[in-house]
């Protein structure tokens, strides 16, 4: 129980981190910054840099403890009985996913996590920040959440069987 709620809480303080900023912080400042000064509203970068920080340091240690309670709880229920084969699937593409969010943030955003980078000019640089951005991320950690609860139902169907 102990490790399923590290898991949970692991996943939750990520994505919900990734929501309060997109949501609440980023807006906040942009418009304070924009009405302080009479321009264009923008993140100064100081603080788009300690929010990094901050931000990094959270995130590191949430991959941290999902990496290790996803793999002790991934072999707990893989080694049970009542195991389906829509369960491994659903598995499979929830550990896909996250391992595509731990990717980029650890060796494809380094330098400018948590601020999305500047689309380029060519199609696959945009195409690249899309897939990479904050939102992009928070969509997807959403869905590793809801896949969660994919598993949760799946293995509840399976033991009443």
């Amino acid at each position: 129980m102990a490790i399923r709620w590290g898991h949970a809480l692991a996943a939750v303080t990520w994505v919900g981190g990734g929501i309060f900023y997109l949501m609440v912080l980023r807006p906040a400042l942009q418009r304070a910054r924009g009405h302080q000064l009479g321009r264009a509203p923008g993140l100064p970068p100081e603080i788009s840099r300690s929010i990094g920080v901050e931000f990094r340091g959270l995130v590191s240690t949430a991959i941290a403890v999902l990496l290790l309670t996803g793999v002790i709880l991934s072999v707990s229920r893989l080694t049970e009985d009542v195991v389906t084969s829509p369960y491994v699937a659903v598995l499979v593409v929830k550990i896909v996913l996250a391992l595509y969010m731990f990717y980029v943030v650890r060796f494809m955003r380094q330098d400018s996590y948590p601020e999305d980078k500047e689309p380029g000019y060519s199609r696959w640089q945009r195409l690249q920040s899309r897939l990479t951005g904050t939102t992009a991320l928070l969509v997807i950690g959403v869905i590793v959440i809801g896949l969660s609860d994919v598993l949760d139902g799946l293995l509840e169907n399976a033991l009443v069987s």
